[in-house]
This record gives C-alpha cells, structure tokens and sequence, in this order.
C-alpha cells in the first residue's frame, strides 16, 4: 500500500488503489508532459516550441508576476523554455511509495479543516523504499542488474523517470542493512550507480511515469506488501525526523566521489571555480566580516537553530536577507547559506538541490530598496553599519511598469462593453481604461447584489484612481465618464431642476412681501446621485439618505457617485471647505459601512446611513503622494481603491485621434442598459475561483514573509469580482434580464485572474514600500515594557502541583499571605484546588 497526490503542493496525499495507479499510467495528460519537457530540453528545441501556445501563456504568466517576472524577461528564449520544462515536471502527478497513509493535520488557514497533507512527521511507513539514480545513458541495462539470480533486494516497480535519462526502482526495505538511506547506498553499491541522496526522506515524492517507461512491475506485491519488521523499527525515527544512515560508515558523498573516481567521471563539482558551495581557501568577507560571523549573529537573533519542520522557511528567510549583501546572486548566497549549520544538517539528511533552489527563489522575489530591518539589525550586531545609499533604489514613476505583458493578457479578453471603453486609448493605458470603465458599469448596476465567498450578500463599491502626468492622456476617463453616465445625469436633471426653481422661489420669498403670503414652499425629496466634488457634508448625507429605491420587494439605498478629473481639487479642499470630513466617508464606502451626524442645527440630517459612493479620479503622482502620506497610509485606504498608473511617454505628441461616434453611442447604450438591471448575480463560479487566488496569495506571502502582498490581497478580491461582471454580463444581458442566470466561461476567470494581479501590482507600486516603511518603524519605535513582576516569576518557579509551603518558600512570605495569594491566583483562574492546602497549576506563566 502506497499513497499518491495529484498536485504536490496543494493536494492531499490519499492512499491510491489500482484504479487509480493505472489510470495515472495511462493518462493522456501524463503522456504529453512528459513528451514535451523531453523534447524541450534537447539542444535547439527553442526553434520547434517557441511558437507553441502553452508556452507563450507560461511565459506571459511568468512575466506578470509581481515579484519574478522582471527577472522572468532577463532570461534567454532558451532558460524561458528550460524553466517551462521544469513547471510541466513538477505539475505531474505523485506517488509517494515510502508511506501506506499519512495522518490527518489541521489546515494552516483554516483550523476548523483537515487534511493529510505529506509530513515526513505524520507519515506511516509502507516498508517499500525508492531509490533513484539519475544522469545515466543506460537506465534499462542498470535495471536488468537487479534481474540476476540471488540479487539482495526485491524489486516490485521499475521505470525510466521523466527525464529519459533516469532510473528509478521501488524495492522492499531489508531492516538487516538499516534504514531507507542505509538500503539506498548498498543497493547502489550493488548497482554500481549514483544514488541520488535526497530519496533517505521517507515522504520524497516520484512523478508518475508514462505506461511505456514501466520495465518492471510485480502488482501484487506493490500494493499488497507490509514490511511489518521495518515499520516497527524506524517508524517512530521517521516521525520524528530522524532520516541519516544509521551506520556510520555510510555516506552518500564518500561512496559517490568514489564511484565517479573509478568509473573516471567528470562531474560539474571538480571545478570550483564555477560552483559557489565548494570548499576554497577564500575566505568570503562583507566590510570586513565573515559571512559565517553574520549568518550566526542572524541565527541567535531568530532565537538559534530552527527546530526540524521549520528548517526550509527558516533558510527561505534567511536567502531573503542574506541576498542584500550578496549582490542578489543566487551563487553566492547559495554558497552562504551552506556555511550555517542547520542547512549542513539538510544536506545531510536531503542531499543540496534544496539550498540551491532556495537560492534562486529568494533572488528571483522584488528587491526593496534599503536591507531589511531584522538585517540591518544583524549586522550591527557584528559591527557593521550599512548606510542607506543615496538613489540605491529608482523612484516609483521611474520603476519599469511591464505594460506590454498586461495588454497580451489582456487583448484576447477584451469583448464588450470594455471593448468600446477601449477604443481611442493607447495599449498600454487599456487597463486604465477598464478600471475606470468598471467603475462606472458597476455604479449604475447599483440595484444588483451578488454572494461573496464569506456568505454575506455583497454590492459592487469601487473606487478608482487613475494616475499620470499632466497632459498624458488621462482625459480619456472625462470622457468615458460624458458617455457612460449620461443615464445617472439624465435621471439627476429633472430633480435637479426642482431644486433650482425651489432656491430661486426662496430667494424672491425673502425680497416679496406678496410672495411671502403665498403658501409654503415645499422642498423637493427626489433623488440626486452624480454628485460634484465640493459637495457640502449636509448635502452629502441628504442626497445619501434620499438615494432609496424599492427593488424586488425591498428597499434598497442606491450608490451616489462623483468623477473629478484633478484629483488636486479634492486635496486642496481637504484643509477647508466640501471635503471635511469626506476621507471617513471613502473608507467607509468600500464595505458599506455605517456613517452618520448628530448636529444641532436646523438643517443637519441628524441620522445614521450606509455608505453607498464610488468615484473615479484622475490627477498627478504628486497628488496623489499628498492624498497618501506616512501618516494616514495605515488607515486602509490604499488597499480600498483601484489605482492605475498611466505609462510615461516624454518628448512625445500626443497622436491625433477622430472621435469614434460609433463606439461613443455604443458606451452611452451600455449606460442606460446596465441602469435597468437588478436583482442577485449568480457568481459562484467567479467568487471560488477570486477565493482561490487569494489563498495562493496568501500562500506566497507565507513563504516570502511578505506582509505587503498579505495585507493587499485581502480586498483585490473585490475589484477581480466587480470588474468582470460588466464583462459577463455584457455576453449575454439579454438573457440575464429574461432568466437571472449568467454563465461564467473560462475567459471570465482569466480576465478577473488579470484584473486581480494588476491591482496588487499597482497598489503595491505605489504603497508597498511606505506601508513596510511605516511597520518597521512601529516595530521600532512601539516595543512594549516588558514588566518584571515578582508573583509571575514565583508562579513559573512552582511545579506543577503545590502546597501552601511552596508558595511561603518561593515568595519568602508568611503562612496567610501564602493563603491569600493562592486563593488571588484561583480567583484569576490560574489555579484550581485539589483539595485543603493543595493546588494545581492551570496555565504555565501568568502575566500580571
């Protein structure tokens, strides 16, 4: 009995069955993998998969990438494509023959839920193991070596890897010779072959492989035999980490080095001069000090060696500071990192693979502009102050945004109504013409409402912003806004009417006396929501309150909205005047949050509303610096509004352009349309799949400590739904309008998969750094006092269960203050009694 999983990093590992193993080896899926990453690895395959489609979408993929992609497109054609290879290896399916099951664990992210995940520590040995030897010409003819009459081991599955060039073998352990590490190294030594050292993990993983690459396999036995006697050896030893040769002349590197040196192999390790990890006689410096000297000093400031199961996140973390003051070279940090002792231990345990692509990932993440604070911190401690260099890092409007890979994305998505949004805009502003398009679509579907994933009903409240430089092409949001919005300003202007004749009648009230005769003036109550930016708090709120509609059955506010096209206006009002107050009102807006005022005088509202607003502004990168600041970039505004920043184009003529009539019309018709929507939006599909890319995120924030990236992801997944409704629902309106159902294809999940990493991307742009800026110096500057009380230091000193004498011992104290201070310490709950004069200890510290 074995287990398999379908995708190694996200599935669970469930025991696989013998329908389930052959349809493995059977399948299509498999098969052209396997072909692919073959063939694509062979000299000159650029020429033959450059052009195919699954590449290119891996490539854009790759290069959209917030933290990876810029150093994605400084690869050559020929990496690009090794690099895809190596994604379509690792996606394939996984047996894992060393466990019969594993244990159910909590789920990180949802403790409520469990799963067998593949931990070397809840794992229950098979008494199979694998070895694997890779790098071999002959991998049959080595195979064929185990067929001989009295060969030691028993072989029950054999195949070529999906390398083409590998063998791997799936034998019964012998509990005589050891463990899995000490059966691997004298089977290879019966073998005469390399054994790939980072197969001793009981839980290591083998892809499946094609059914033609199968030479060997005995069914019943691979999935009937229990190795009962080397279970109950080494199993607890597994659990509990514990994977090294139990006999201690067995080595993995001692028997390699002498089996390359009879066969007369040359391996890549006998020139050290092109490999970072091996051994010189140069010792590595930085300002002076021994890279070894900084690792420790950061391993005792991380509290010493990280304990097994937190040793791969522990040298991730450290990779991510250590490439600081290693040029971000892979090489070199990998040539660090092997000087910790920690690491020596996985080496040991797992063979190196594992600190080498540890390297490489940390090195590949964004690049922040000064060394982290724990680093700085570090290297203090050893003597080292590093200064923070003038221009060490480019200013946010001259950081390389890649337009280019977010129009690929998004050419083949575009339909309409965006299509039409689009028209008359330069490609690399698309997106910004989307944002600001969807913001507006989505405002005049006010009276629809759709399940979001947490199960609350949920409206669509966008905020947009559009950034660039004066004279850069924002306007195109001015007009989309005359041409979508026309239908909101034509159901403004007749009460807007009303208002002006009732002023004016006011007016001539207060200079008439015959007028003043005439009956009261009764004030207009119809509802106005395009609104202007210098709108006065009291209007705000009344146009707030009167926004209501009855829609299927009940009464629902609808959104009021405002464009301004100088983002200045609003700031420059922020110190007087309409926008008091107003900032409170944009936070609270995203969630429909409560809002309200209580005023003395005769004309205040007096009452407390939801807060139904979307806007869309554009302005300037200086303006924009102004309305987010160090002082208010905490508040949560930055991660509410959609931004966009429009591509620099310097000593350039803006290009002439005719006004397109046709596609005007077309946006206006969208206006009116989306007005006459209401009703529940089925998005179950959309909403599963924004979730799951919020849990990726969360994942890859996880393994960078990127706090940045987990503190944006939670609202992105906002936008990605609101912004391809109008896109789903611009396919097919007029059966949504007759039956209230919508479906959501493929491209729908690409187009808010884009529109998702794109408002990241930008919020993090242009908030990332300040909003890590602004923590480190919380962490800094807000440390709480670690307060020395005396009972506290008292109670950890007793044991678990303590008498009265204890108590008068530890705290030197007479026989009724010891009485009194147990019976505080029961009242607290930190205690129970057991019986007259003894007590038991709840909780292990107490904290006052």
């Amino acid at each position: 009995m074995f287990c398999y999983q379908d995708n190694q990093y996200f599935s669970p590992a469930e025991v696989c069955s013998r329908e389930k193993f052959h349809e493995l080896l059977d399948s299509a899926d498999v098969k052209w993998k396997i072909e692919t990453l073959r063939s694509a690895r062979l000299p000159g395959a650029i020429e033959k998969w450059g052009s195919n489609s699954e590449f290119q979408k891996f490539c854009l993929k790759e290069a959209a990438k917030k933290k990876t992609g810029e150093a994605f497109q400084a690869l050559t054609d020929e990496e690009k494509l090794c690099r895809w290879a190596n994604n379509l290896k690792e996606s394939l399916p996984c047996l894992i023959f060393g466990g019969r099951e594993f244990d159910e664990k909590q789920l990180k992210k949802d403790n409520t839920k469990v799963m067998r995940r593949r931990l070397l520590a809840s794992i229950h040995l098979s008494g199979l193991f694998m070895f694997d030897a890779d790098h071999i010409d002959n991998p049959r003819e080595v195979y064929e070596r185990t067929q001989v009459e009295g060969f030691p081991w028993v072989v029950v599955f054999a195949h070529n890897t999906s390398s083409g060039k590998g063998l791997r073998i799936v034998s019964k352990a012998r509990p005589e010779i050891g463990n899995i590490a000490d059966n691997q190294i004298e089977l290879a030594r019966a073998l005469g072959v390399k054994a790939d050292a980072s197969c001793i993990d009981a839980s290591r993983i083998s892809y499946v492989p094609r059914r033609e690459d199968v030479y060997f396999l005995d069914e019943d036995e691979l999935f009937n035999y229990y190795g009962e006697e080397f279970v109950q050896k080494y199993e607890e030893e597994y659990r509990q980490g514990h994977t090294e040769p139990t006999d201690k002349t067995h080595s993995f590197d001692d028997f390699n080095s002498k089996e390359e040196r009879s066969q007369g192999v040359e391996t890549p390790t006998s020139n050290t001069s092109d490999l970072p990890h091996q051994t010189s006689d140069i010792i590595l410096t930085y300002h002076g000090i021994e890279y070894k000297e900084i690792c420790e000093a950061w391993q005792t400031a991380q509290g010493g060696a990280p304990a097994t199961g937190d040793r791969h996140r522990t040298m991730l973390q450290l990779a991510l500071d250590l490439r600081y003051i290693c040029d971000n070279q892979p090489e070199m940090v990998d040539r660090v990192l092997r000087m910790c002792g920690f690491v020596q231990d996985v080496i040991r345990e797992r063979g190196d693979k594992e600190v080498t692509d540890i390297a490489h990932t940390a090195c590949e993440r964004k690049l922040y502009k000064d060394i982290p604070k724990r680093m700085q911190g570090v290297l203090e401690s050893v003597g080292i102050h590093a200064s923070k260099p003038d221009g060490a890092a480019k200013s946010v409007g001259a950081v390389e945004v890649p337009y280019e890979q977010f129009a690929e994305r998004l050419e083949p998505l575009l339909c309409a109504p965006y299509a039409e949004a689009c028209k008359g805009v330069s490609r690399h502003n698309w997106l910004g013409a989307v944002m600001a398009s969807g913001a507006m679509y989505c405002t005049l579907m006010t009276r629809c409402w759709y399940k979001h994933f947490n199960g609350a009903r949920q409206r669509m409240n966008p905020q947009v912003l559009i950034i660039g430089d004066p004279a850069s092409g924002k306007s195109f949001a001015k007009d989309l806004d005359d041409q979508i919005m026309c239908a909101m300003r034509a159901q403004d202007e007749e009460v807007r009417a009303q208002e002006t004749r009732y002023k004016q009648e006011q007016k001539k009230r207060g200079t008439s006396s015959k007028a003043q005769k005439q009956d009261a003036l009764v004030e207009p109550e119809g509802m106005i929501r395009y609104l202007p930016t210098k709108t006065s708090n009291n209007i705000f709120f009344r146009r707030l309150k009167r926004a209501k509609e009855m829609v299927d059955g009940e009464v629902l506010p609808m959104h009021l909205y405002m464009f301004d096209s100088e983002l200045d206006s609003s700031i420059s009002a922020q110190s007087g005047g309409a926008w008091i107050g107003k900032h409170d009102l944009e936070l609270k807006a995203f969630h429909n949050e409560l809002s309200g005022v209580d005023y003395a005088n005769g004309d205040s509202i007096n009452d407390i509303l939801p807060v139904y607003w979307n806007s869309v502004t554009t302005g300037t990168q200086i303006s924009l610096y102004k309305k987010f600041t160090m002082r208010n970039i905490n508040d949560g505004l930055c991660s509410r509004v959609a931004i966009f920043q429009m591509e620099v184009a310097r000593y350039q003529m803006v290009k002439k352009k005719m006004v397109d009539w046709q596609a005007n019309e077309a946006l206006k018709q969208w206006g009116f349309r989306f007005e006459q929507l209401h009703g529940e939006l089925p998005l179950e599909r959309l909403t599963d799949h924004v979730y799951e890319l919020c849990e990726l995120s969360a994942q890859e924030a996880e393994a960078a400590d990127d706090h940045v990236l987990d503190y944006l992801r939670k609202r992105a997944v906002f936008y990605a739904t609101w912004l391809t409704v109008p896109r789903i629902i611009g396919r097919q309106y007029e059966q949504f309008k007759k039956t209230g159902q919508l479906e959501i294809n493929d491209d729908d999940l690409k187009f808010s998969t884009l529109i998702y990493d794109a408002v990241i991307y930008f919020q993090d742009h242009f908030f990332g750094q300040m909003l890590q800026d602004s923590w480190d110096n919380a962490a800094r500057e807000y440390v709480p006092r670690r307060k020395n009380s005396k009972n506290a230091d008292a109670y950890r000193d007793l044991p678990e269960t303590f008498c009265i004498n204890d108590v008068m011992a530890v705290l030197d104290i007479e026989n009724e203050a010891a009485r009194k201070q147990c019976q505080r310490w029961q009242k607290h709950g930190f205690v129970e009694r057991m019986k007259q004069g003894k007590y038991k200890k709840l909780i292990k510290e107490i904290m006052i």
